[in-house]
């Protein structure tokens, strides 16, 4: 059967998150899709949640490597749709998120598009934090070194492969280097405004704000300066099962210092 969409899933003991997306998807309006869970040897209950009647499509693959951009590669070679569909098992989207999709790729064609991120939770602060964070995505699409919004990535399925998919070497950032590699066949990503993207905070509420958004900004001053992350150049480990005992955070941090350690930053390693 032909799909407009294949959806692909990494996972690693996921049990938690997971079935929150899965619901999402079997509630969209129109179900012109595949999904395809790609699972590095969980050892929780990630498996049985897959195998439950979710009436929708889904193919479950286990893949023996831990590797996130390997297991889309895997997931891609699996796919029937036309355009591969990338998320997180723990992002969120609208019920109406694959219908306005095909809407709008139908309207604006390419090869590439990059959605909107949205906090799972409102909070003034955090809100316009998000916001910063998709203009510079936006803006970033006329940069020789675009930016991606995370894992958050629909793509032309046949260019995907024929730019090589995801770099299977690469530590941090994968879908920034996507997004680049794309550049160099002369195709840039379309940012969508309006196709949105639920994005989890489980990350920065273990990790608290301040230390998270440094570690992204610093990821970031790497790939523009130094190309792609092939080394660890700090922890990033994988897998649902590292948020199981996640603080609760308040976002109350003081943006204006914020966004001042962000220019000092990028005065620092840019000048």
């Amino acid at each position: 059967m032909a799909y407009l969409f294949s959806i692909i899933i990494p996972t690693l003991n996921e049990e938690k998150f997971l079935p929150r997306l899965l619901f999402d998807l079997k509630n969209q309006k129109e179900k012109n899709f595949e999904v395809i869970i790609v699972d590095a040897l969980s050892e929780d209950k990630t498996p049985e949640i897959v195998k439950k009647d979710w009436q929708i499509p889904i193919n479950f693959f286990r893949s023996e490597k831990r590797n996130v951009s390997f297991q889309r590669n895997l997931g891609a070679k699996k796919a029937k749709g036309e355009y591969l569909i990338f998320l997180d098992a723990d992002t969120r989207v609208y019920k109406n998120f694959t219908q306005n999709l095909k809407k709008v790729i139908n309207k604006k064609k390419g090869l590439i598009f990059i959605p909107s991120l949205i906090p799972e939770k409102k909070e003034p602060q955090i809100d316009l934090v998000f916001k910063l964070i998709n203009f510079f995505i936006e803006i970033s699409q006329s940069f020789s070194k675009p930016f991606s919004a995370g894992s958050s990535i629909i793509i032309d399925k046949n260019f995907f492969e024929k730019i090589g998919g995801f770099d299977e070497d690469v530590y941090l950032a994968e879908d920034h280097n996507l997004i680049y590699k794309a550049t160099l066949w002369g195709v840039k990503a379309k940012f969508l405004s309006k196709i949105k993207v639920k994005f989890s905070l489980r990350r920065l509420k273990k990790e608290g704000e301040l230390k998270l958004f440094y570690k992204y900004l610093y990821a970031s001053v790497y790939f523009l300066t130094k190309g792609k992350i092939d080394k660890k150049i700090f922890p990033y480990p994988m897998g649902g099962h590292e948020y199981n005992n996640k603080k609760n955070v308040s976002f109350s941090f003081n943006l204006k210092k914020y966004l001042r350690k962000i220019r000092l930053f990028f005065i620092k390693y840019l000048s």
